[in-house]
């Protein structure tokens, strides 16, 4: 029960969030992030104590999640404290992507994926991470200094997304789907905020909503699948 009334509130700060973060950075706004993200990792915590029998797997996903709160605050910090916008980034990007660590070991940990499948996922999530820094210019996007960190985090992002989608098509099991569906929201939600914060003219009100819609989402979903698992 606690589960589903924590997953209503979550959804209803959330969308509360989307809506007046169109608007801009503040103080306001952020206390409302970190809500907002509490109520999905304690969607997750919620979901882990009706399922005990995800202890690891659970876990390591609210770990992965906690981080992500985290990163969430110190990317909208950088709204507010414009002197400190790139150590703010910077942050934001490495708590980001030692979450997306927690995302993965937790699925190879979970599913047993042979060898081979994970290689083949790892390698390509580096491709899908080099072609995207590749065509920075195609995509009329200038990441400057932050290129090699962009790398990192667009490999690690690209191989949770691989691997969930590998394992939901070789378990077939809800607890995967689910999962996967998340993931390639979390991943879309990245696409978009990649053009908010280094493409030109990218930053409107509309990708906004949209970037922290899929977030959301992407994450309640990631969440959710420690239910079913």
């Amino acid at each position: 029960m606690l589960y589903y009334i924590v997953l209503v509130l979550g959804a209803v700060f959330s969308m509360a969030f989307c809506i007046l973060r169109m608007h801009g950075c503040s103080i306001r706004n952020l206390i409302l992030k970190i809500v907002s993200s509490l109520c999905f990792l304690l969607t997750g915590v919620f979901a882990l104590i009706n399922n005990p029998d995800a202890s690891i797997y659970g876990s390591l996903l609210i770990m992965g999640g906690a981080l992500g709160l985290v990163g969430d605050t110190l990317l909208d910090l950088k709204g507010i404290y414009r002197k400190d916008a790139n150590t703010y980034l910077k942050g934001g990007f490495l708590f980001f992507l030692v979450g997306h660590v927690f995302y993965s070991v937790a699925i190879i940990y979970t599913v047993r994926l042979k060898w081979w499948v994970i290689l083949i996922c790892a390698v390509v999530s580096v491709v899908v991470s080099g072609i995207s820094v590749a065509s920075a210019n195609i995509m009329k996007v200038h990441y400057g200094k932050y290129r090699r960190v962009v790398f990192e985090y667009v490999s690690l992002l690209a191989l949770t997304t691989t691997l969930s989608l590998a394992a939901a098509v070789t378990l077939k099991t809800k607890a995967m789907i689910v999962l996967s569906i998340g993931a390639v929201l979390f991943l879309l939600s990245d696409a978009v905020l990649s053009g908010i914060y280094f493409g030109k003219n990218q930053d409107t009100k509309a990708r906004r909503l949209i970037n922290h819609i899929l977030y959301y989402a992407g994450q309640y979903l990631i969440m959710s699948s420690i239910l079913f698992i």
